[in-house]
């Protein structure tokens, strides 16, 4: 019975202390697996929807359109040759792919937009000269556009290159200006300091994150 009793005593000190490095053990092997996959992600040239799109047109032959078009455009789709264009090899550079996902996995209640122009993203006021300013707009894109599942705007995102940090103090560009008063966070991240993954929510969402 003392031994019965000693053991119910002195059970807790270490049946917890091997549960806590269980634990610990398990959610190491989980990084280290999340790392593993992080690697392979970034070994893998980024594929784009454009294969597909290439895919869907080709049987479109250029007599086809010709035929439908003015004689100019039938003469400008006549140039066309199979070598006047050529795939790239990736959408995304190695940074901005690793920044890509830190943001779909760090934010996955969200939608990321890539590439997407200021002219879709804002709309001129309807005093002064709207067309030119919508021009203006169409000259400028952000990285990345974090929207809800609404694909309501929320955050957008830049990727500074490594010799212009030096922009996060510098004076308002127009990007920023046009950014300033829409109500959007406007977050630029060095490409050499990209945020590490339990930090990207505080980041990119900044005092509006969500605990």
């Amino acid at each position: 019975m003392t031994f019965i009793w000693y053991l119910l005593v002195f059970a807790p000190f270490i049946v917890i202390p091997f549960l806590w490095w269980n634990y610990r053990r398990k959610q190491k092997a989980r990084e280290r697996a999340a790392e593993e996959r992080w690697k392979e992600m970034l070994s893998k040239p980024a594929r784009t929807g454009a294969e597909a799109s290439v895919a869907a047109t080709a049987p479109v032959s250029i007599a086809t359109v010709a035929s439908a078009a003015s004689p100019a455009a039938a003469a400008a789709a006549n140039s066309v040759t199979a070598s006047s264009y050529r795939l790239q090899a990736r959408v995304l550079d190695q940074s901005a792919t690793l920044t890509y996902y830190l943001l779909r996995t760090g934010l996955p209640e969200y939608e990321v937009l890539i590439r997407v122009g200021l002219d879709r993203l804002l709309t001129p006021s309807a005093d002064g000269d709207r067309e030119r300013r919508l021009r203006g707009l169409s000259q400028h894109a952000v990285d990345f556009l974090i929207c809800d599942k609404a694909m309501r705007p929320m955050v957008a995102v830049d990727i500074l290159d490594v010799e212009a940090p030096a922009a996060l103090t510098a004076a308002p560009d127009f990007k920023t200006q046009c950014l300033a008063h829409t109500g959007i966070r406007y977050v630029r991240i060095p490409r050499n300091a990209l945020p590490k993954r339990q930090d990207v929510r505080a980041v990119v969402l900044g005092s509006a994150a969500p605990d």
